[in-house]
């Protein structure tokens, strides 16, 4: 097995973590250097031809307004030890009072009373829990739903489909979920009938324009420029009085991000900061 190292600026880290997943990355995670900065570490099959990944990350990289020479990239063979040790690291994790995720191989995982257990495969798509930006969300989504039950979600950007699995189990009528990526959607789907909530979980892949719904809470844990280039087409699926979750984005971009939808129609009901990640609860002004 071979495992790629990629260090990058923030920004870039959810989008070269997805782009690396739609390249076939067997698992891709995350952790901060000294610096706050993140190294992506991804893991592919022997046979994969790991100059070409490298080539579409660095030719990727020129999209966003970062320097890409910061990017650098290290590869090194792994053995099955390695390997393991890996899946050691992915222990179940709560992410909010109410959940906890766990990967698949945490069969014997037993949670108290109380508390739902999702279980979500870590090798297929972005968003395990183990992430600060997944688990503010979560804690979001616990403390809404509580509240409010049988309310209707929309999550968009759904990568493995963790926000809308765990939106249901907290109780939530029906979650729907858009992503423009098709192996997002289809592991969205997949973990869907893996935790039983496909009843309730409705996918698309695409944008908002592929939906003229409306509903009680939209999520969206993505980047910063996707959230401020898309916050008027949210606000236009949201009902009246209605939650936006946002996160994705790092501490010293939440002011920035709070003032754009300050300015947007959007009351700013709070802030939380994690690891030096930052997410934002929302409401429309009346």
């Amino acid at each position: 097995m071979k495992k790629l190292t990629i260090e990058l600026p923030g920004e870039m880290a959810t989008p070269v973590s997805d782009l690396l997943l739609g390249l076939d990355a067997g698992a891709v995670s995350e952790e901060q250097r000294e610096d706050g900065e993140p190294l992506i570490h991804a893991y592919f099959e022997e046979k994969t031809d790991i100059e070409g990944i490298i080539t579409t990350v660095k030719e990727f990289s020129t999209l966003f307004d970062e320097n890409t020479e910061a990017v650098q990239f290290t590869t090194r063979y792994i053995d099955q030890q390695d390997w393991e040790g890996w899946k050691s690291y992915l222990k179940p994790v709560r992410a909010s009072r109410r959940i906890v995720i766990r990967p698949p191989w945490e069969k014997q995982y037993q949670a108290e009373q109380g508390t739902q257990v999702i279980e979500i495969n870590p090798g297929n798509a972005f968003g395990t829990g183990h992430h600060e930006t997944t688990r503010i969300c979560v804690s979001y989504l616990d403390e809404i739903i509580e509240k409010s039950p049988r309310c209707s979600v929309l999550d968009v950007g759904c990568g493995s489909g963790i926000l809308a699995i765990c939106s249901v189990k907290l109780g939530a009528g029906v979650s729907f979920c858009a992503d423009i990526d098709l192996k997002a959607v289809r592991e969205t789907i997949s973990n869907s009938a893996r935790n039983k909530t496909s009843g309730k979980v409705k996918v698309w892949c695409g944008s908002l324009d592929c939906t003229r719904k409306r509903f009680d809470v939209i999520v969206s844990n993505t980047s910063r420029d996707t959230l401020i280039s898309m916050k008027d087409s949210l606000r236009g699926r949201l009902l009246p009085l209605g939650y936006l979750i946002v996160s994705g984005i790092q501490a010293n971009e939440k002011e920035e991000v709070a003032g754009t939808y300050g300015n947007s129609g959007y009351d700013i009901v709070s802030g939380k900061v994690e690891g030096g990640w930052a997410g934002l609860l929302l409401r429309l002004k009346k």
